[in-house]
């Protein structure tokens, strides 16, 4: 691989390729070359449209001055940086300064600093931009879908404990979905351009602030308070103390009302009923990667799950 990525990229020789864990979609690798210290992604199963989205995002997000690493061009062209290694799509980027912090390590100020930085990155975003970006919505067929994934963890010849949790949480959803189907709900809020996966392990800290995010793949249209809610989500599993902070941070840079956010929580809970992502990509798909975010059951419906964090 060091000579392929050589002969792509202008940067030098390359004396070590090391895999990165956390890549929960795509590989990751850190490069090492006569011209430094670089980041390799290399898609699996991607389209290159796809990418190609994902660089014109990278475009967008430099052009209103976000930090974020740049692709590195490719040698033949001198301007694009989408190249092939075998036969995936790969990218090289340059590395960016600090580091993430670990969910478990997170602090109030952390997060209350993480708060500005999204809303700051939610005023250099333009609302539009010139290339396709997906608006968020629901994916259908939740119960079907469900129904594959429980058949497939049932068939596993040696399942772990966390194939045990993914089991029992998806019969506890498809319970929830054959009592009490699930309602449509359409967003007040304008939908506009986002990075989508605003999370704490895209996140780079340089000391103690927030510097630089990386990962533009999952670029969509949707309302900022969904992004904001995801996050609290994702990263934060909607612990009060710290949700409370990132709130704050927040709204110290842009005002985010109640009614507003309670929009946003209502399509994220209506968005998350229907997902089924990590499940079907680690038992239908065969891509173990996101099986790092199978929790354990009980399964909580978001909504429920709000209402007891008590947030507003």
């Amino acid at each position: 691989m060091k000579e392929e990525v050589a002969r792509q990229w202008d940067v030098g020789r390359v004396w070590s390729i090391t895999p990165l864990g956390g890549g929960s979609i795509n590989g990751a690798f850190r490069v090492k070359a006569g011209a430094g210290s670089f980041h390799l992604r290399v898609y699996r199963d991607a389209q290159r449209q796809t990418i190609e989205r994902e660089h014109a995002a990278i475009a967008v997000a430099l052009a209103g001055s976000v930090s974020t690493p740049r692709p590195v061009p490719l040698r033949a062209c001198g301007t694009g940086g989408i190249g092939q290694l075998g036969s995936a799509w790969a990218a090289l980027f340059e590395r960016a300064p600090g580091a993430v912090i670990a969910r478990e390590a997170l602090t109030e100020a952390d997060v209350r600093h993480m708060g500005g930085f999204l809303a700051d990155l939610h005023t250099r975003l333009p609302q539009k931009v010139n290339f396709e970006a997906p608006r968020v919505g629901s994916s259908g067929r939740t119960r079907e879908r469900l129904e594959r994934v429980e058949q497939a963890i049932v068939n596993l010849p040696r399942p772990d404990e966390t194939d045990g949790w993914a089991l029992e949480r998806t019969r506890q959803r498809l319970a929830l979905l054959r009592t009490s189907p699930q309602a449509p709900f359409v967003s007040a809020a304008p939908f506009r351009f986002l990075h989508g996966d605003f999370h704490g392990g895209n996140v780079f800290f340089v000391d103690g602030q927030p510097a630089s995010i990386i990962d533009w793949e999952q670029t969509r249209l949707a309302p900022r308070a969904w992004e904001v809610v995801r996050f609290l989500d994702y990263s934060l599993r909607l612990r009060p103390d710290l949700s409370r902070a990132f709130l704050a941070g927040y709204r110290q840079i842009l005002p985010l009302g109640a009614a507003e956010l309670l929009d946003g929580v209502h399509l994220y809970a209506h968005l998350q009923e229907s997902n089924v992502w990590v499940f079907e990509s680690v038992y239908t798909d065969n891509n173990p990667g996101p099986k790092v975010f199978i929790r354990p059951p009980p399964y909580v419906p978001f909504a429920r799950a709000w209402r007891e964090a008590d947030l507003h």
